[in-house]
């Protein structure tokens, strides 16, 4: 008889030409200005496991803006130089798609503040004007700032606007997803991107921000994943009545990417387990072993010994279909139901607990206790060729 475990099912680009006002100084169409953005690209990678529910975000917010909720990424700084062949007006603007009046959206998943400052003209340090409309007088003026959709901002010195050929600023960027990373059931990809334009050097820089997330997998194992019956002598069955095997035990062992709630059904994988020699043993509970020939010549019952998880004892719980919302406790030794029979499924949780916790490397000794039936219902014939198999199926919750 074999015994198989499988695991189973387990930019957006917006591009704005500003064309606002003339230039404070008239630029030699020859020399250029030369803006760069050090990184133009921020990939946050692949997303961990442990970045699993969405939590209220620390990050410091101004007064009055809204406050993000999420799950933060790594907070990142970039480098903006802009350099000129002759001074010019530095007002500094943002084209991206926004949230909200305070945050930028992170491809329809989460969002972004941008925070400026470290801002130098000609190497001498400046203040930062946030300003609503280029060329009309900032609303708030500081070493550092939020960078707000649809604001530009200026570099400022004793309350009037700086010109200059030279500047450099320092931008962070503070980035957050809204999706519960535990609940994924599909890959997914976050991008967005930005346009950084200095409006009167006729440049501009692109900020591309990207992250992804996989759903939690794991692995079932079963050792060994083929279990040997032997042979039994046809003298040592039973005339009309079921004639047990002593009890296997094959280890049943789930392996996850992080913590992740789950449960397993059973699929017997060979057809009829009409079996009134074995009364002793629930229908929903029998697995087939079908000779070569067709029909049932045996059956066997499944059930969990002491599951371990991190040394410590599960409480095994069962419930009904694939997204059972009631659990019960199921006893250790007691009769595991084939799924196609009342959809039974089984989890794990912490003792005294009755919802599935999170599983991360979980071990469970799976019984297996077999009856052959009686010589009655053999075919007659020198060997009998038994054949069985169960499929040990992940379902996520």
């Amino acid at each position: 008889m074999s015994i198989h475990g499988q695991a189973v099912r387990l930019m957006l680009l917006l591009l704005l030409l500003a064309t606002g006002g003339a230039a404070q100084a008239r630029i030699d169409p020859l020399k250029r200005c030369t803006m760069t953005l050090s990184p133009g690209m921020i990939d946050y990678g692949q997303l961990t496991s442990v970045q699993a529910t969405p939590l209220p975000l620390a990050l410091s917010r101004g007064p009055g803006l809204i406050r993000p909720t999420g799950i933060p990424l790594p907070a990142r700084t970039l480098f903006l130089n802009l350099v000129c062949p002759q001074p010019i007006n530095l007002t500094m603007l943002f084209h991206a798609p926004s949230r909200n009046s305070s945050q930028y959206d992170f491809g329809g998943g989460g969002g972004y503040i941008l925070r400026v400052h470290d801002v130098r003209v000609d190497e001498l340090p400046v203040d930062i004007g946030l300003v609503t409309v280029p060329g009309e007088p900032p609303t708030t003026i500081a070493e550092r700032l939020e960078w707000l959709p649809e604001h530009a901002w200026v570099p400022m010195r004793a309350g009037m606007q700086v010109p200059g050929s030279r500047l450099s600023a320092q931008i962070d960027v503070e980035t957050w997803v809204s999706a519960d990373l535990a609940a994924l059931r599909d890959a997914q990809v976050w991008e967005a991107e930005g346009i950084i334009d200095a409006e009167d050097a006729r440049q501009f820089a692109a900020l591309g921000l990207r992250a992804q997330a996989m759903p939690r997998s794991c692995t079932p194992r079963l050792t060994p994943s083929v279990l040997e019956l032997g042979t039994v002598p046809r003298s040592s069955l039973h005339a009309d009545a079921a004639y047990a095997l002593p009890r296997r035990t094959v280890q049943l062992q789930l392996n996850c990417s992080g913590p992740t709630r789950l449960a397993v059904k059973l699929l017997d994988n060979r057809a009829g387990t009409e079996a009134g020699w074995a009364a002793d043993i629930p229908g929903p509970a029998r697995f087939a072993l079908a000779p070569r020939g067709g029909g049932v010549a045996g059956i066997y019952m499944l059930s969990f010994g002491a599951v371990i998880m991190d040394g410590q004892t599960m409480q095994v719980l069962r419930g009904t279909g694939e997204r059972a919302d009631n659990w019960s406790g199921q006893e250790e030794g007691a009769p595991l139901q084939r799924f196609d029979a009342h959809a039974a499924v089984y989890a794990f949780a912490a003792p005294g607990q009755v919802v599935p916790g999170a599983v991360d490397n979980l071990s469970a000794p799976l019984q297996v206790d077999v009856q052959l039936a009686p010589t009655s219902v053999l075919e007659a014939g020198e060997e009998v060729l038994l054949d069985g198999g169960v499929t040990v199926e992940i379902v996520y919750l």
